[in-house]
């Protein structure tokens, strides 16, 4: 999830930054006196299949930074019968360092989204408009909105990942995971650690709709989720994490709370509810070759049975000092 909005982000940025450049070369006078709206809507749809609108005038300003500012910005299928767009910004300012960009050949950019809203829908050939607009396959319907401020500066724009720092804040609700059982893969990832059976998969009937939290700061590329959350019916599940912009890398661990609805709607046993319940297991969530592994998280489940040892055995010691005082 944050893997597809950073790919978007870094596609867009790409064409908007190009198109910048472009603009400042092909002015003489500031946009205060040019409306830029109308040829940056006739070039979108000239060269891509999608249409950007900005419903307010566009604020462009070329020395010592090249800075562009726009607010009420929407992107939309040229196709579409969406008419306000699929994606809805409220402000968008870049900042590119042009004085370094001359004199010393580098590259630093300023980046704020204040207010993005992406609402990702299933279209006639069984993707998303997110996935058709990116070539992806993720496959998640549902609203995404958020904040971006982020900052880099490097020797050549693609080493710019590298450098990122800033924070990242967002939210997907009413989401949908097309194909994926997400119970199922929380079950299998137990069933690997007690070394059971694979469960069987999720009745069809079962909701698995959710909503995910996610804020966090990204330094030097990596971005760290220290409060992970992500809410499903009658099941809760929480974590840490990261993603490095780099790789492209997500890297998870997180712990599932079922609720005793879910003991019977599942057919779960009860040392299995045990594990979702009591004692949430540890389980970790990294892609493999474009996917979502979930896996028992070994690392966190041997620090927590090593933690749970030295607590019995302190409570030991306390409980036989007290009886020697006692009998002393």
């Amino acid at each position: 999830m944050n893997t597809l909005f950073l790919k978007m982000l870094g596609k867009a940025l790409f064409v908007l930054t190009s198109f910048l450049f472009f603009c400042a070369f092909l002015l003489i006078t500031s946009s205060k006196i040019f409306d830029l709206r109308p040829f940056i809507s006739w070039t979108s749809k000239t060269f891509t299949e999608y249409e950007m609108i900005i419903r307010e005038k566009v604020s462009i300003n070329f020395f010592p930074r090249l800075e562009f500012n726009a607010k009420n910005l929407f992107i939309k299928e040229t196709d579409g019968i969406d008419s306000e767009g699929f994606i809805k910004i409220d402000q968008l300012k870049i900042q590119i360092n042009s004085k370094k960009l001359i004199t010393q050949q580098s590259v630093a950019i300023a980046i704020l989204i204040d207010g993005f809203d992406i609402d990702s829908k299933f279209n006639d050939f069984n993707s998303t408009n997110i996935d058709t607009l990116l070539s992806t396959h993720f496959e998640l319907e549902g609203r995404i909105y958020g904040n971006l401020d982020i900052e880099s500066s490097a020797d050549s724009w693609s080493a710019l990942n590298e450098n990122i720092n800033g924070k990242l804040e967002f939210s997907i609700d009413n989401a949908l995971w097309k194909d994926n059982d997400i119970f199922h893969k929380l079950r299998s990832a137990r069933a690997i650690y007690k070394r059971d059976e694979e469960p069987e998969y999720s009745d069809k009937n079962i909701k698995q709709e959710f909503s995910v939290q996610i804020t966090g700061k990204i330094i030097d590329g990596i971005f760290i989720d220290d409060d992970f959350k992500m809410n499903m019916p009658d099941s809760n599940i929480t974590g840490s994490g990261s993603i490095n912009f780099n790789s492209m890398s997500v890297d998870y661990s997180i712990q599932a709370t079922f609720d005793d609805k879910l003991k019977s709607l599942l057919k779960m046993t009860d040392d299995e509810f045990f594990d979702f319940s009591n004692e949430p297991l540890p389980i970790r969530v990294r892609n493999q070759d474009g996917k979502l592994e979930f896996r028992p998280d070994i690392e966190n489940i041997f620090r927590i049975d090593v933690e749970d040892t030295l607590l019995k055995q302190e409570e030991r010691l306390r409980e036989s000092i007290r009886k020697n005082l006692i009998y002393q």
